[in-house]
């Protein structure tokens, strides 16, 4: 089981390079990465935790000969700090997302707001165009009510003309 965890911050005045370096808690091996807790799998230490180098069997990476056993304490603190860092990285990346739907919203309220506007110009531009049509309409009926006066008017003036033709 190659778990990653990190150790408690202690700074170390040691810089020989037989002793693993300690950045922001986490306890490098000499590769400069952070060390894995692994579990032997030896007859002798059957399923004792240790840190060792990452890139430890791994795809024929490289890897330095980074060891050290950790005592239950130790192994605990590593879990408990390893689940408090994977929750604060969850929290920051629910954080990105609440922030993320905050802008989303403030997009859709934008959006419903000039919707709204179009609708209520197109209301108005609505009520408009029907004033205009039933004004158009009373206005045809006018034309036709002229045209068929008009059509009486040539009817009488052609009788009218007939007759004036034909007795006098």
């Amino acid at each position: 089981m190659g778990v990653h965890l990190r150790m408690s911050s202690s700074p170390s005045s040691i810089s020989s390079s037989s002793f693993p370096k300690r950045t922001l808690g986490q306890t490098l091996c000499f590769c400069e990465l952070e060390a894995t807790l692994k579990w032997s799998t030896t007859e002798k230490n059957l399923r004792r935790p240790f840190l060792g180098c990452s890139k430890y069997n791994t795809q024929d990476l490289p890897y330095c000969k980074f060891f050290k056993w950790l005592d239950g304490n130790e192994v605990t603190e590593l879990q408990v700090r390893e689940r408090a860092n994977g929750l604060l990285k969850k929290e920051k990346e629910v954080e990105k997302i609440l922030e993320l739907l905050e802008k989303r919203e403030m997009e859709l309220r934008k959006i419903v707001d000039r919707l709204e506007r179009v609708e209520i110009f197109l209301s108005n531009n609505r009520d408009e165009v029907m004033q205009r049509e039933l004004v158009h309409a009373a206005e045809e009926a006018k034309i036709r009510r002229l045209a068929s006066l008009l059509r009486i008017y040539c009817f009488f003036a052609f009788v009218h003309a007939c007759y004036l033709v034909l007795y006098k």
